[in-house]
């Protein structure tokens, strides 16, 4: 018989590892659409839930296969709600989610159009803010020059309770380390007037704001994070990343730097924000540090004042390139690009308590129906169910073997 020191060190063990990574909770996963031809698009955004409706846009389809915005509706049907036609309306819509007002019109990037001249290689248009009517009119807000102004927004906005919009551009601003500039932080008025709140100078404020869309509190601050930049001993001087503050007036506060180690690197999407004013996230490397030769990527916690927590370190090369989603009760949700049962991509829980819980994972060649490899967030409706997009999979067409994409939803 083991001493009862031993028995309860492993008795100890064991309740940690249980602890760490709790049993898949009973899940219902569905296909709500498929994606076959281009004229439907792929690749399809991150979506909006509206009135049970879910609302998403893809980059290159439509007649012109520059970018739609379709609908389905709680009947599974899709119908296309506008399609870019050309380069001065806008083309590549961006993968973050549109956001609606509430008279019905919707609000949404994208990366190119807008115009025919631009910095760099953004030769067809440096990108557009723009607003869709319900009954399908655009209007051009704002029209990126690659200046001062910024260029490639691959964020979705957010909006105050006045009408504003705020986003992100990846580039342009003001000179920096890159020719092309290291971002902006920008305002769009109710009128359509751009105002750049911040233009990051790529040293400890932060480098490329992530793809993801900012947070925004009752005050005003917004909150985001920034792919580079930060500590620059990080990445072989193009630093890890930061998580940053905005105030209205526009100054920038550096709210955490990460360092490529335990704590996490590169966060790829933005953060959440919940009622306490925790902000949470996830980084694409560090966490997990045996896994590969930067780790693996982390799910992260900061607290109101800026103490970072580590939630879960990724023991695999799981991809963890979107950011998450968070319930009442402080479990969030996300997806990943890879990983999973099959290495295809997943669907994934962590717990307020730090537990991982693998929802659903997408399925091996060569079938792929239920898609494959997610590669943006997830929306929760009021009843706690869950819907996403892969970015392929699904069936043939598209020109691809595995399909152009699923809509998907997870029933708790």
């Amino acid at each position: 018989m083991k001493p009862l020191f031993s028995r309860l060190l492993i008795s100890s063990l064991a309740a940690l590892l249980l602890a760490a990574v709790a049993p898949a909770q009973a899940q219902t996963f569905s296909v709500l659409a498929r994606f076959p031809n281009q004229t439907s698009g792929d690749n399809a955004s991150a979506l909006l839930f509206a009135d049970g409706n879910l609302i998403g846009a893809t980059p290159d389809g439509g007649s012109s296969r520059l970018g739609n915005i379709f609908e389905i509706n709680s009947q599974h049907q899709e119908s296309t709600l506008y399609t870019f036609k050309q380069s001065r309306d806008g083309r590549i819509p961006t993968s973050g989610a549109l956001i609606q007002d509430r008279e019905g019109n919707l609000y949404g990037t994208t990366q190119g159009g807008g115009g025919y001249t631009c910095i760099g290689i953004y030769t067809v248009g440096c990108g557009t803010v723009f607003k869709l009517s319900p009954t399908g009119q655009e209007t051009i807000l704002h029209r990126f020059s690659g200046g001062t102004d910024g260029a490639a927004p691959e964020a979705g906005l957010v909006a105050d309770a006045a009408g504003n919009l705020y986003g992100t551009t990846q580039v342009g601003g003001s000179q920096c380390v890159y020719l092309e500039g290291c971002g902006t932080v920008y305002k769009i008025s109710s009128t359509g007037t751009e105002t750049v709140l911040y233009r990051f100078t790529g040293g400890t404020d932060g480098s490329v704001p992530s793809s993801g869309s900012l947070v925004i509190d009752a005050e005003g601050n917004l909150y985001g994070t920034t792919e580079q930049g930060g500590d620059l001993t990080c990445f072989f001087g193009r630093g890890c990343g930061v998580v940053f503050k905005v105030d209205p007036s526009g100054n920038e506060t550096v709210l955490y730097s990460f360092t490529g180690g335990k704590d996490g690197g590169s966060p790829y999407a933005g953060v959440v924000r919940d009622s306490q004013g925790n902000l949470y996230g996830t980084t694409l490397s560090g966490g997990y540090l045996p896994c590969g030769n930067g780790g693996c990527g982390t799910v992260f916690k900061m607290d109101s004042s800026a103490n970072e927590t580590v939630l879960y370190s990724f023991k695999t090369s799981d991809n963890p390139s979107s950011g998450v989603v968070l319930d009442p009760e402080g479990n969030l949700y996300g997806t990943t690009s890879l990983g999973g049962d099959t290495g295809q991509g997943s669907v994934y829980e962590v717990t307020s308590q730090g537990a991982y819980i693998l929802l659903h994972s997408f399925s091996n060649p060569p079938a792929f129906s239920d898609g494959l490899s997610p590669t943006v967030g997830l929306v929760r409706d009021p009843a706690g169910n869950l819907y996403g997009t892969t970015s392929g999979g699904g069936g043939g067409g598209c020109g691809y073997g595995d399909g152009c994409g699923v809509v998907f939803k997870i029933a708790p």
